[in-house]
């Protein structure tokens, strides 16, 4: 399965008193990486975003298994699913670098809208550059 990788390094200001990384983060960390997919994958992305397109989050869920701590090296892998014309289902896992060893995955379904906020059909460069890390998994959520 091909993804769109992110390396992160956990900083003091990712953790919380227990020294792990706060569950908020995690939601934070889904969301630059997404927003980076959209600047590095997509197609005219700033003339699509000057144009109000929104990407709306519909949804979204987070399961925590093995916690980062401080300075831990972490790759985020994303693909897709769920590939709709106006929605898709991004996933997220969190796995620690050099390892390979999944410790959180994420999902969050995005939504475009248009410029008054309404729902609207999702633009060909996003099409296309979701269709290149779509991965064919049931919809167990």
């Amino acid at each position: 399965m091909k993804t769109f990788d992110y390396d992160y390094t956990v900083t003091m200001g990712d953790t919380n008193a227990m020294g792990n990384m706060y569950y908020l983060n995690y939601f934070r960390l889904a969301g630059h990486v997404r927003e980076l997919f959209v600047k590095t994958c997509v197609a005219n992305c700033n003339q699509h975003l000057q144009n109000n397109l929104v990407l709306s989050t519909k949804n979204a869920h987070c399961d925590f298994k093995i916690p980062f701590f401080l300075y831990d090296d972490l790759v985020v892998k994303v693909y897709f699913t769920c590939l709709q014309r106006v929605s898709v289902k991004i996933h997220f896992d969190f796995v620690m670098k050099d390892q390979e060893k999944l410790c959180a995955s994420a999902w969050q379904t995005i939504v475009f809208k248009n410029a008054s906020r309404k729902t609207c059909r999702m633009h060909d460069d996003f099409k296309k550059a979701f269709e290149t890390y779509l991965c064919d998994l049931p919809d167990s959520d």
